[in-house]
C-alpha cells in the first residue's frame, strides 16, 4: 500500500479522503503500507501531531513514514523527530515471498521545494541493499527520480538523480515508492520500477488526476499496481513481471561516474 502527500492543514485538505483511505486499507489488511511524504502543508507541529493521529488509526504492523519538502518547512524536520522518528532508517518486512528490505531515504532539505539524496548517503544506501538476496528491494523517497508527465514544468526533482539512478540500478534494486508530484505515474528502466503516487487527501491536484492511493500487490512472478480513489472507483496503473527480463549489459564500472565520497570532516 502506498500513500503520499496527505498535506494536513488549511485550505486544502480532505479529512474525510484520509478517513476512507484508512478505512479501505484496514480492510485489505497490507503488509506494509508506505507513506512517501508531505505529511503536512507547511510543517507545523500542530499538523505533524494531527497527521500522526491519523497514521495511528492504520491497522498494519509496518507503517513506513519518511518527510516531503513541505515537512521541512519551517524547521519542521525538528517536530517530524519527535513524533515520527528518525528520519531515515532501514527495516525488514515479512511478505509472502519471503522477506523484503525497506529502505526509507529524506531526500529534503529546508524550505526548499527540490530534492536531493547527497554524495554522503551513497555508502550507506549501497550497504543497505547490496548483498540482500532474501526478497524485495524498496526504497522509499518523496522526490521524483524521474520527471512525471502530466504536472507541468519540472523544477523541483531530486537534483542529483543520475548518480541515484545509477547506483539503483548497480544494486538491483526492485522498487523505489515516490510521491512529491501528486500525480500517480509508473516508469521502469533498467530493472528499476519506480512508482509514483498522487495525493490521498488534499485537492491540490493536477490536470485531471483526482486524490488517490496505490494498492501493490507483488508474488514471486508478478507486480500489480492499481490505482484507487478514497471512497471511490479504482483503475489498474501498471503491471509487470517481479523481476525485470532484460537482455542488456553495462560494462563501466559505476565508479567511473559516481564516487561514494566521505564528508571532509570524516576519517
Amino acid at each position: 500500500m502506498q500513500m503520499s502527500d496527505i498535506h494536513v492543514g488549511p485550505s486544502l485538505f480532505r479529512p474525510d479522503l484520509l478517513e476512507a483511505a484508512i478505512e479501505e486499507t484496514n480492510a485489505l489488511r497490507p503488509d506494509l503500507v508506505a507513506i512517501a511524504g508531505d505529511l503536512t502543508t507547511d510543517g507545523y507541529r500542530r499538523e505533524f501531531e494531527e497527521a500522526k493521529g491519523y497514521l495511528d488509526r492504520i491497522e498494519c504492523e509496518n507503517v513506513c513514514v519518511i518527510m516531503g519538502n513541505h515537512d521541512a518547512r519551517s524547521v519542521g524536520y525538528r517536530h517530524f523527530e519527535d513524533i515520527f522518528g528518525m528520519r531515515e532508517w532501514s527495516r525488514v518486512v515479512r511478505v509472502p515471498e519471503g522477506e523484503a528490505k525497506v529502505v526509507g531515504l529524506d531526500s529534503t532539505k529546508p524550505d526548499l521545494d527540490e530534492g536531493e539524496v547527497g554524495r554522503e548517503h551513497y555508502a550507506w544506501l549501497d550497504s543497505e541493499f547490496r548483498g540482500w538476496e532474501r526478497g524485495p528491494k524498496i526504497l522509499i523517497v518523496h522526490h521524483h527520480i524521474l520527471a512525471v508527465p502530466g504536472t507541468g514544468r519540472d523544477v523541483n526533482n531530486l537534483r542529483d538523480a543520475g548518480d541515484v539512478m545509477a547506483i539503483l540500478r548497480e544494486l538491483k534494486v526492485d522498487m523505489v515508492l515516490a510521491g512529491h508530484r501528486h500525480v500517480p505515474w509508473v516508469w521502469s528502466i533498467s530493472g528499476v520500477r519506480i512508482v509514483h503516487s498522487g495525493t490521498v487527501s488534499c485537492m491540490r491536484v493536477r490536470g485531471t488526476s483526482p486524490p488517490t492511493y496505490n494498492v501493490i500487490d507483488l508474488d514471486e512472478e508478478s507486480v500489480r499496481v492499481t490505482l484507487r480513489e478514497p471512497g471511490g472507483k479504482e483503475e489498474p496503473l501498471a503491471s509487470f513481471a517481479r523481476r525485470a527480463p532484460s537482455t542488456s549489459r553495462f560494462y563501466p564500472d559505476i565508479e567511473r561516474y559516481v564516487r561514494y565520497d566521505k564528508l571532509p570532516f570524516q576519517p
